[in-house]
């Protein structure tokens, strides 16, 4: 009797968050998310607090003060519960512990530090065995719409986390033409998969002349559109930072359109998201084994397969990035980043920016706190005239 209960409250449960996922005011007002409103297409569980992750993780070094009570604001904003991991200092490496074929190569103190941070990302991931973890840098950004674009997203990625046999070889679907029957057990975006990259400041699109030098893994080729989304900015804010050429995408394709794709040559690591089995595979390899360069540079040579030995029964890692990404850099008023950023890192003194987010969560930060509504928020990024 008691487990009957318990059911009929989960039923409920679920068709109360449905009920307002579609009831929505702030989604009825964007037209550019109306995949949700198919039926089959809403994940209520992406509405919870960890995006339907089971945890998300903010890198942060202790004495960013500032930086944590930033990103503390604006996941209470968002309603999101975050888990803060301890950056490292480079200095506090000690050379012993570093994987054997870093030895020989200089590496410096910054990417010693961060490397040991996401190191230790991994580890909590895999020792307190949950199914995905959502990792992020501390000055991160993200729309005020992120839980509705991750829906889309989830419905997306599912072409590549558990594909069907009619669009494995498909080399173009648009998200319309996807089937809303495959649903996810493990996690709402599939159960087959090693990294979610959605955050970056780069990435490219795979073809046949990128494909990876391993014959045990070729990239797929598939991509998957989001067209006429009112959250993706106008073809000439697509750029990682204003002295930057415009991306690919803003080319390619029509405007307001957004894509999903395996990831190629994708890098910087504002987030992504990593399942059990991909944390697993990571620790190994660079933990154990790997230390040559960037976190960012080696997690996307990864990705592109540079390190499957094609041996046995080994598989390639199954990384899926979308352009322009969800998640981005902020660039403060007049606050240098503790990272490299593209073009030197980017600082304007009078003006913050966060590049592809329309509806920055840290640019209306100041709006949101007083309240004020969906309507009086700032569009960064406004379609022209």
């Amino acid at each position: 009797m008691l487990l009957g209960h318990r059911y009929l409250a989960f039923i409920v449960v679920f068709f109360v968050l449905v009920f307002l996922l579609f009831r929505s005011p702030r989604l009825q007002t964007d037209a550019g998310l109306q995949y949700l409103r198919r039926p089959g297409m809403a994940s209520p569980e992406i509405l919870n607090t960890t995006l339907g992750f089971q945890k998300i993780f903010v890198l942060n070094l202790p004495e960013r003060t500032d930086r944590r009570d930033a990103m503390t604001l604006v996941a209470a904003l968002s309603k999101l519960d975050v888990t803060w991991i301890d950056g490292i200092d480079g200095k506090d490496v000690p050379d012993r512990v570093l994987p054997g074929d870093s030895w020989d190569k200089k590496i410096s103190k910054g990417n010693k530090g961060s490397w040991r941070a996401h190191m230790n990302a991994l580890q909590r991931i895999i020792q307190d065995n949950m199914t995905s973890a959502f990792i992020l840098e501390d000055d991160a950004d993200w729309d005020v719409r992120i839980k509705q674009q991750l829906q889309v997203f989830a419905q997306a990625a599912r072409a590549f986390t558990q594909p069907t046999s009619d669009i494995e070889h498909r080399p173009e679907l648009s998200i319309s033409q996807l089937s809303t029957n495959n649903r996810p057990r493990i996690t709402p975006y599939g159960g087959n998969w090693d990294v979610l990259w959605l955050g970056h400041c780069g990435t490219e699109f795979p073809a046949d002349s990128t494909i990876a030098p391993k014959p045990s893994h070729k990239l797929p080729l598939l991509r998957v559109t989001i067209p006429n989304d009112a959250t993706v900015p106008d073809p000439r804010h697509l750029k990682a930072h204003p002295f930057a050429l415009q991306d690919s995408l803003a080319k390619e394709y029509p405007p307001h359109t957004r894509v999903v794709h395996a990831s190629s040559k994708t890098t910087c690591t504002q987030a992504y998201a990593v399942s059990q089995q991909g944390a697993r595979k990571l620790l190994y390899q660079f933990g154990l084994k790997t230390l040559t360069a960037g976190w960012d540079l080696m997690l996307g040579d990864w990705c592109d397969g540079l390190y499957t030995h094609g041996h046995g029964q080994e598989k390639g890692p199954v990384c899926v990035t979308v352009q322009p990404p969800l998640f981005s850099h902020h660039y403060g008023k007049g606050a240098a980043s503790d990272i490299t950023a593209p073009g030197g890192g980017f600082v304007n003194k009078e003006k913050e920016i966060t590049p592809y987010i329309r509806l920055s969560v840290r640019v209306n930060m100041e709006r949101m706190v007083q309240g004020v509504e969906m309507e009086g928020l700032v569009d960064q990024w406004e379609d022209p005239v």
